[in-house]
């Protein structure tokens, strides 16, 4: 099974498919951004990921037999998608979900021009032009200095830049290690940082700003309903899919190749807009 997955042609269909289904998993955290703080919703989605890799994989025990240095790598990888992941959701608070996923896409084109002096890929006129196409769309959608312009824009193409390098790291490290090393070592880096943004957040409470991205970073941590854990089940499995199809096509595939079919996620993005509040593009 694992042999067919690896398979150009199965890895980008995989990949594709979790594209898709991601917007889903930022629809939710967006949804609840309005009462419960990022810390979190990292730290429950996180347990819930592990004890999930735990159970249907030998993850723990592969990262266990992870050399040193490889290990090392392995953390700073995942901590360059930690970083994405808390600039792009610290953005959801004040920016549609629609223009918060276009304007992140700007990452295709970082990851096709990064793999040249990273990776050694050449790029081929197809290749350019596809990303090409996509980046146009992001730079109407963003439109930099006009009056739409918002600082939060900036935390999305911080994002961006960091999630080009996770996955640009992705392919440097695709001899090290196994699959289930690396989703398991993704999935602790988020605990981490998620328990100790909930301790922070105990500790050093902060009276409500008004401002929807600091209330979501700074709120302290609060009882969820049943409806949250519902909402942070749905994200672990989209989470997890997407960890491990991402993962499986760059180790498998060229990174240049690759990155024009993670523009699968901005109609999708859209679609939740729409559906959940009403958000139409311009």
């Amino acid at each position: 099974m694992m042999d067919r997955v690896n398979r150009p042609k199965y890895a980008l269909g995989l990949l594709g498919m979790a594209m898709a289904l991601i917007p889903l998993n930022d629809a939710l955290v967006k949804i609840l951004s309005a009462h419960v703080s990022l810390g979190q919703v990292v730290a429950v989605r996180a347990i819930l990921s592990i004890a999930v890799v735990v159970i249907v994989s030998n993850g723990l025990r592969a990262v266990l037999s992870l050399s040193g240095p490889i290990f090392w790598q392995f953390v700073g990888r995942a901590m360059c998608l930690v970083l994405a992941m808390l600039l792009f959701f610290g953005s959801l608070g004040s920016l549609p979900l629609a223009n918060v996923i276009a304007i992140f896409f700007f990452s295709p084109m970082l990851i096709t021009i990064l793999s040249v002096p990273f990776l050694g890929e050449t790029i081929g006129i197809h290749r350019l032009a596809a990303v090409s196409t996509g980046m146009a769309g992001v730079l109407i959608i963003m439109q930099p200095g006009s009056g739409n312009f918002q600082l939060e824009n900036l935390l999305v193409v911080g994002s961006a830049f960091s999630y080009a390098l996770f996955q640009i790291w992705t392919r440097r490290l695709r001899a090290d290690g196994s699959l289930s090393a690396m989703v398991m070592v993704q999935h602790l880096c988020y605990f981490v940082v998620g328990l100790v943004m909930l301790i922070v957040n105990s500790i050093w409470r902060v009276e409500p700003t008004g401002n929807a991205t600091l209330d979501f970073l700074l709120r302290g941590p609060v009882m969820m309903s049943l409806t949250d854990w519902i909402f942070i089940f749905i994200c672990c499995f989209s989470v997890l899919f997407l960890s491990v199809a991402s993962s499986n096509a760059y180790r498998s595939v060229e990174a240049s190749v690759i990155a024009p079919f993670e523009y699968t996620a901005i109609p999708f993005g859209a679609f939740w807009g729409v559906v959940i509040w009403g958000e139409w593009p311009t």
